[in-house]
This record gives C-alpha cells, sequence and structure tokens, in this order.
C-alpha cells in the first residue's frame, strides 16, 4: 500500500513539508502502523518489540494522541503529498517546560531523497515546542556519537551525558546519548 495522502490538515506548515494532524481519518488511510513492525526502521527506538496491529494502532492513537499526552504529526511532503514520516513531541511537562522529541522516517519510502524534510520537519516543530507550548527546553536521545554530532550542527543541541549501555541493540547494549537544547539557546542560533 502506498502511504499517498489525497487530503490531509495541515497543524504546522514549511516550504517542502507540512506536518499534519493526525486523527482517526488520517489513520484509516495509511500503513504507517506497519513502519512500527519493520525491524529496519525501529532499529534505534522503543518500538518494534511485538507486533502491532491496525486496532492496536487506532487504540494508541486514541489514547496518546487524540488524548493530547503527546503531539505527534506526520511529515507530509508538499510536492506529492506523500507521508514520509512522524515526528513527536512527549513527556511534555508545562510545570518544568520541558519535553522530548522524536521522529520516525519511512526510510523504505523512495520519496525520501533528502535529509532536508526531516531538517525542516524538526525545525517548525522544535519552533511550536517554544514558541507556541512556551516550553523552556527540548530533550533528545541518540544511539550513536555522529547522531549527537549531527543533532549539534543541524539544531544546536548539546550533548549532555551518557547513559552507558543502556538500550539492547541488535543482541548488544549501546550507550545512550542525552541531549538537550534550550529556548534561549534557540532563539541565538535562529535569531528568532
Amino acid at each position: 500500500m502506498k502511504n499517498y495522502v489525497k487530503s490531509y490538515e495541515a497543524f504546522l506548515v514549511g516550504k517542502v513539508v507540512d506536518l499534519a494532524v493526525i486523527d482517526m481519518n488520517f489513520v484509516k488511510k495509511h500503513s504507517w502502523h506497519t513502519w512500527l513492525n519493520d525491524h529496519k526502521l525501529t532499529k534505534y527506538t522503543k518500538q518494534g518489540y511485538f507486533p502491532i496491529s491496525k486496532k492496536e494502532h487506532y487504540n494508541y492513537v486514541q489514547e496518546n494522541i487524540l488524548s493530547k499526552k503527546r503531539l505527534q504529526l506526520g511529515i507530509i511532503k508538499k510536492k506529492n503529498n506523500c507521508i514520509l514520516g512522524m515526528l513527536s513531541l512527549y513527556n511534555i511537562n508545562n510545570f518544568d517546560q520541558c519535553c522530548s522529541v522524536s521522529a520516525l522516517m519511512n526510510m523504505n519510502n523512495k520519496e525520501i531523497d533528502s535529509v532536508k524534510y526531516l531538517i525542516e520537519a524538526q525545525t517548525i516543530l522544535i519552533r511550536h515546542a517554544f514558541n507556541k507550548l512556551n516550553l523552556k527546553r527540548v530533550e533528545a536521545a541518540a544511539n550513536d556519537k555522529k547522531l549527537c554530532k549531527m543533532n549539534e550542527k543541524l539544531f544546536g543541541f548539546k550533548c549532555e551525558g551518557v547513559l552507558k549501555e543502556r538500550d539492547y541493540i541488535d543482541g548488544e547494549f549501546k550507550d545512550r546519548f542525552i541531549l538537550a537544547i534550550l529556548k534561549k539557546d534557540w532563539d541565538n542560533k535562529n535569531n528568532n
């Protein structure tokens, strides 16, 4: 099944991608729950331990996205309305003004020919976290030092620490690098 969107409701708008509202209509049109059953796509995520069915996916959307426990949006390539991935803000804590960000890109999709889509999508979502949700800190994690460097360069994250042998990936325990960016550093980097 192709992941083409006939129509979607844009929540956040960019130049080459829109971030689409995830509702039950969106879920019915797409098979993105199958990404969570793909070991290649979920290698560095906390997904893929057990298979997920379409029904379980509906329940997940109702319990987490529609209930506003997390802000999850589809990354839609404007040129052809193709769904490229998902972005989430989760562990949203309004008292401490912080959250975590994660992305899952469908790397099996031939439409993903450049990292520019993820860069624009994540930039839009982080800006939303700081300027609309009034958060002060956005956190992320990685299991590869190269990803830390990439997040530092592209988005301004700083590697704040390492959880030694925290994640079990492909038969061995890997370190988890903890990254974060503060609103003041984001503003300085992006001249907001």
